[in-house]
Protein backbone atom coordinates (compact mmCIF):
# COMPACT_ATOMS: atom_id res chain seq x y z
CA UNK A 1 0.00 0.00 0.00
CA UNK A 2 1.35 3.20 -1.03
CA UNK A 3 1.97 5.94 2.01
CA UNK A 4 -0.58 7.81 0.65
CA UNK A 5 -3.51 5.57 0.53
CA UNK A 6 -2.03 4.42 3.96
CA UNK A 7 -2.87 8.19 5.51
CA UNK A 8 -6.09 8.44 3.56
CA UNK A 9 -7.23 5.45 5.40
CA UNK A 10 -5.85 6.69 8.33
CA UNK A 11 -7.61 9.85 8.25
CA UNK A 12 -10.52 7.85 7.43
CA UNK A 13 -10.89 5.67 10.14
CA UNK A 14 -10.32 9.01 12.95
CA UNK A 15 -13.16 10.39 11.40
CA UNK A 16 -15.69 7.75 11.83
CA UNK A 17 -14.10 6.82 15.10
CA UNK A 18 -16.60 10.05 16.44
CA UNK A 19 -19.52 8.51 14.79
CA UNK A 20 -20.80 5.69 16.81
CA UNK A 21 -23.35 4.62 13.97
CA UNK A 22 -20.05 3.28 11.98
CA UNK A 23 -19.49 -0.05 13.25
CA UNK A 24 -15.89 -0.98 11.20
CA UNK A 25 -14.57 0.08 8.17
CA UNK A 26 -12.72 -2.61 5.78
CA UNK A 27 -10.42 -1.86 3.09
CA UNK A 28 -11.68 -3.47 -0.46
CA UNK A 29 -11.00 -2.50 -4.20
CA UNK A 30 -6.85 -2.18 -5.67
CA UNK A 31 -5.84 -1.36 -2.20
CA UNK A 32 -6.40 -3.82 -0.40
CA UNK A 33 -6.04 -6.61 -3.33
CA UNK A 34 -2.50 -4.99 -3.49
CA UNK A 35 -2.71 -3.57 -7.53
CA UNK A 36 -3.94 0.15 -6.48
CA UNK A 37 -1.51 2.60 -8.81
CA UNK A 38 -0.28 5.85 -6.78
CA UNK A 39 -3.37 7.48 -8.36
CA UNK A 40 -5.46 4.87 -7.49
CA UNK A 41 -8.90 5.88 -5.35
CA UNK A 42 -9.18 4.35 -1.35
CA UNK A 43 -12.23 1.52 -1.74
CA UNK A 44 -13.23 1.17 1.40
CA UNK A 45 -17.15 -0.55 3.33
CA UNK A 46 -18.57 1.06 6.28
CA UNK A 47 -20.42 -0.83 8.35
CA UNK A 48 -23.09 0.57 10.27
CA UNK A 49 -25.77 -0.06 12.42
CA UNK A 50 -29.12 -1.11 10.88
CA UNK A 51 -31.34 2.59 11.88
CA UNK A 52 -28.29 4.49 10.02
CA UNK A 53 -28.15 1.95 7.11
CA UNK A 54 -31.82 2.42 6.39
CA UNK A 55 -31.09 6.35 6.16
CA UNK A 56 -28.64 5.92 3.60
CA UNK A 57 -31.03 3.32 1.90
CA UNK A 58 -33.78 5.66 1.99
CA UNK A 59 -31.47 8.28 0.32
CA UNK A 60 -29.85 6.15 -2.21
CA UNK A 61 -26.84 6.93 -0.50
CA UNK A 62 -25.17 3.19 -0.36
CA UNK A 63 -22.05 4.44 -2.49
CA UNK A 64 -20.41 8.01 -2.33
CA UNK A 65 -16.98 9.66 -2.19
CA UNK A 66 -15.10 11.50 0.51
CA UNK A 67 -12.66 13.72 -0.95
CA UNK A 68 -12.17 15.72 2.35
CA UNK A 69 -10.03 12.40 3.99
CA UNK A 70 -7.50 12.14 0.75
CA UNK A 71 -4.16 13.09 1.58
CA UNK A 72 -3.10 13.45 -2.13
CA UNK A 73 -3.95 14.90 -4.97
CA UNK A 74 -7.13 13.58 -6.68
CA UNK A 75 -7.70 11.44 -4.66
CA UNK A 76 -10.49 9.98 -2.34
CA UNK A 77 -12.35 7.48 -0.45
CA UNK A 78 -14.88 5.23 -2.92
CA UNK A 79 -17.31 4.41 0.17
CA UNK A 80 -20.10 1.47 0.10
CA UNK A 81 -22.25 1.32 3.11
CA UNK A 82 -23.18 -1.80 4.40
CA UNK A 83 -24.81 -3.30 7.45
CA UNK A 84 -23.56 -6.66 9.37
CA UNK A 85 -26.80 -8.72 7.92
CA UNK A 86 -25.18 -7.45 4.22
CA UNK A 87 -21.42 -8.96 5.86
CA UNK A 88 -23.09 -12.15 7.12
CA UNK A 89 -25.04 -12.99 4.16
CA UNK A 90 -21.94 -11.97 1.68
CA UNK A 91 -20.47 -14.64 3.77
CA UNK A 92 -22.99 -17.44 3.72
CA UNK A 93 -23.94 -16.76 0.24
CA UNK A 94 -22.99 -13.93 -1.71
CA UNK A 95 -23.05 -13.48 -5.37
CA UNK A 96 -19.28 -13.75 -7.08
CA UNK A 97 -18.76 -9.82 -7.87
CA UNK A 98 -19.63 -9.21 -3.78
CA UNK A 99 -17.28 -11.80 -2.76
CA UNK A 100 -14.80 -10.46 -5.31
CA UNK A 101 -14.94 -7.25 -3.91
CA UNK A 102 -13.60 -8.43 -0.34
CA UNK A 103 -10.25 -10.22 -2.02
CA UNK A 104 -7.94 -9.00 0.33
CA UNK A 105 -9.93 -7.20 2.66
CA UNK A 106 -8.73 -5.60 5.93
CA UNK A 107 -10.76 -4.85 9.00
CA UNK A 108 -8.86 -1.75 10.21
CA UNK A 109 -11.65 0.01 12.59
CA UNK A 110 -14.52 -2.40 14.02
CA UNK A 111 -16.22 -2.30 17.18
CA UNK A 112 -17.74 -5.67 16.64
CA UNK A 113 -15.26 -8.47 17.52
CA UNK A 114 -16.14 -11.32 15.09
CA UNK A 115 -16.45 -9.05 11.99
CA UNK A 116 -12.77 -10.27 10.94
CA UNK A 117 -13.77 -13.42 10.98
CA UNK A 118 -16.78 -13.64 8.88
CA UNK A 119 -15.06 -10.66 6.09
CA UNK A 120 -12.71 -13.77 5.78
CA UNK A 121 -15.20 -16.28 4.87
CA UNK A 122 -16.55 -13.76 1.76
CA UNK A 123 -14.02 -13.88 -0.62
CA UNK A 124 -14.44 -17.78 -1.37
CA UNK A 125 -14.89 -19.30 -4.69
CA UNK A 126 -18.60 -21.05 -3.68
CA UNK A 127 -17.58 -24.31 -4.96
CA UNK A 128 -21.25 -26.09 -4.31
CA UNK A 129 -22.06 -23.75 -7.58
CA UNK A 130 -19.59 -24.81 -9.50
CA UNK A 131 -21.08 -27.85 -11.80
CA UNK A 132 -24.29 -25.63 -12.30
CA UNK A 133 -22.59 -23.03 -13.18
CA UNK A 134 -20.66 -25.34 -15.80
CA UNK A 135 -24.14 -26.76 -17.32
CA UNK A 136 -25.94 -23.38 -17.32
CA UNK A 137 -22.92 -21.37 -18.84
CA UNK A 138 -22.57 -24.10 -21.61
CA UNK A 139 -26.30 -23.56 -22.44
CA UNK A 140 -25.97 -20.09 -22.85
CA UNK A 141 -23.24 -20.13 -25.23
CA UNK A 142 -25.05 -23.32 -26.83
CA UNK A 143 -28.41 -20.91 -27.71
CA UNK A 144 -27.00 -17.81 -28.65
CA UNK A 145 -24.62 -19.04 -31.17
CA UNK A 146 -26.33 -21.52 -32.65
CA UNK A 147 -30.23 -20.28 -32.13
CA UNK A 148 -30.26 -16.49 -31.39
CA UNK A 149 -27.29 -15.90 -33.73
CA UNK A 150 -28.89 -17.43 -36.79
CA UNK A 151 -31.94 -15.69 -35.58
CA UNK A 152 -30.39 -12.15 -35.64
CA UNK A 153 -28.84 -12.96 -39.03
CA UNK A 154 -32.13 -13.54 -41.02
CA UNK A 155 -34.15 -10.61 -39.69
CA UNK A 156 -31.11 -8.66 -39.86
CA UNK A 157 -31.88 -7.27 -36.03
CA UNK A 158 -28.60 -5.19 -35.53
CA UNK A 159 -29.60 -5.44 -31.68
CA UNK A 160 -30.29 -9.15 -31.17
CA UNK A 161 -26.56 -9.72 -33.31
CA UNK A 162 -25.12 -7.40 -30.83
CA UNK A 163 -26.21 -9.01 -27.97
CA UNK A 164 -25.91 -12.12 -28.95
CA UNK A 165 -22.16 -11.38 -29.37
CA UNK A 166 -21.97 -10.03 -25.82
CA UNK A 167 -23.88 -12.60 -24.04
CA UNK A 168 -21.63 -15.23 -25.75
CA UNK A 169 -18.58 -13.05 -24.93
CA UNK A 170 -20.41 -13.01 -21.22
CA UNK A 171 -20.95 -16.88 -20.67
CA UNK A 172 -18.17 -18.34 -21.86
CA UNK A 173 -15.56 -16.18 -19.67
CA UNK A 174 -17.69 -17.11 -16.84
CA UNK A 175 -17.73 -20.73 -18.03
CA UNK A 176 -13.56 -20.28 -18.16
CA UNK A 177 -13.55 -18.60 -14.63
CA UNK A 178 -15.55 -21.34 -13.48
CA UNK A 179 -13.78 -23.92 -15.03
CA UNK A 180 -10.51 -22.49 -13.25
CA UNK A 181 -12.69 -21.88 -9.67
CA UNK A 182 -11.67 -18.41 -10.13
CA UNK A 183 -14.40 -15.71 -8.80
CA UNK A 184 -16.06 -13.38 -11.53
CA UNK A 185 -14.97 -9.97 -10.67
CA UNK A 186 -17.89 -7.72 -12.86
CA UNK A 187 -18.26 -7.23 -16.07
CA UNK A 188 -15.83 -4.29 -16.18
CA UNK A 189 -12.98 -6.69 -15.36
CA UNK A 190 -14.52 -9.68 -17.13
CA UNK A 191 -11.69 -9.91 -19.50
CA UNK A 192 -8.97 -9.49 -17.52
CA UNK A 193 -9.90 -11.72 -15.14
CA UNK A 194 -10.29 -14.26 -17.63
CA UNK A 195 -6.69 -13.00 -19.17
CA UNK A 196 -5.03 -14.37 -15.97
CA UNK A 197 -6.79 -17.61 -15.85
CA UNK A 198 -4.56 -20.77 -16.17
CA UNK A 199 -6.60 -22.66 -18.43
CA UNK A 200 -8.47 -21.26 -21.68
CA UNK A 201 -8.62 -21.27 -24.87
CA UNK A 202 -5.89 -19.74 -27.07
CA UNK A 203 -6.66 -16.41 -27.99
CA UNK A 204 -9.78 -15.97 -26.28
CA UNK A 205 -9.61 -11.84 -25.81
CA UNK A 206 -8.04 -10.85 -29.04
CA UNK A 207 -10.91 -13.40 -30.36
CA UNK A 208 -13.87 -11.87 -28.32
CA UNK A 209 -12.68 -8.35 -28.98
CA UNK A 210 -12.81 -9.45 -32.72
CA UNK A 211 -16.41 -10.54 -32.24
CA UNK A 212 -17.74 -7.83 -30.44
CA UNK A 213 -16.00 -5.32 -32.85
CA UNK A 214 -17.59 -7.27 -35.51
CA UNK A 215 -20.70 -9.47 -34.94
CA UNK A 216 -21.67 -11.81 -37.42
CA UNK A 217 -23.86 -15.04 -37.18
CA UNK A 218 -20.97 -16.86 -38.65
CA UNK A 219 -18.16 -15.43 -36.18
CA UNK A 220 -20.67 -16.49 -33.57
CA UNK A 221 -20.31 -19.64 -34.69
CA UNK A 222 -16.69 -20.14 -34.68
CA UNK A 223 -16.35 -18.59 -31.23
CA UNK A 224 -18.57 -20.42 -29.58
CA UNK A 225 -17.36 -23.75 -31.53
CA UNK A 226 -13.44 -22.69 -30.44
CA UNK A 227 -14.75 -21.99 -26.85
CA UNK A 228 -17.02 -25.07 -26.33
CA UNK A 229 -13.85 -27.27 -27.80
CA UNK A 230 -12.18 -26.58 -24.61
CA UNK A 231 -14.58 -26.94 -22.00
CA UNK A 232 -18.29 -28.70 -22.99
CA UNK A 233 -21.00 -30.25 -20.47
CA UNK A 234 -22.49 -32.47 -23.77
CA UNK A 235 -25.76 -31.18 -23.61
CA UNK A 236 -28.21 -31.75 -26.49
CA UNK A 237 -29.77 -28.84 -28.12
CA UNK A 238 -33.10 -29.97 -26.31
CA UNK A 239 -31.61 -29.56 -23.16
CA UNK A 240 -29.53 -26.56 -23.57
CA UNK A 241 -33.02 -25.03 -25.06
CA UNK A 242 -34.46 -26.51 -21.17
CA UNK A 243 -31.84 -24.82 -19.16
CA UNK A 244 -31.95 -21.49 -20.91
CA UNK A 245 -35.77 -21.73 -20.42
CA UNK A 246 -35.91 -22.22 -17.18
CA UNK A 247 -32.46 -19.82 -16.00
CA UNK A 248 -33.56 -16.98 -18.67
CA UNK A 249 -37.60 -16.94 -18.45
CA UNK A 250 -38.64 -18.46 -15.38
CA UNK A 251 -36.51 -17.45 -13.13
CA UNK A 252 -38.66 -14.93 -11.87
CA UNK A 253 -40.71 -17.80 -10.50
CA UNK A 254 -38.47 -18.28 -7.85
CA UNK A 255 -36.94 -15.27 -7.10
CA UNK A 256 -38.10 -11.11 -8.24
CA UNK A 257 -37.09 -10.39 -11.41
CA UNK A 258 -34.20 -8.59 -12.30
CA UNK A 259 -34.14 -5.11 -13.25
CA UNK A 260 -33.71 -5.76 -17.24
CA UNK A 261 -36.92 -8.05 -16.96
CA UNK A 262 -39.44 -6.10 -14.48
Amino acid sequence: MYEHHRQTLEKLVEKLEQNPSCLAVITSGSVAQGTAKETSDVDVHLVFTDDSYAEYERKHLLSYVDREVSTYEGGYADIKVVNLRFVELAAERGNEPTRYAFTGSEVVFSRIPELGEWVARIPVYPEENRERNLRDFCAQIFMFAFYFAQKAARKNDAFLLAHTASSLVFFSGRMILAYNRMLFPSHKGLLDAVEAAEAKPQDFRKLATELLQSPGANKCKRFAAKVLDFYSHGLSFEQALGIYVQASERSWMEQPPSLQDR
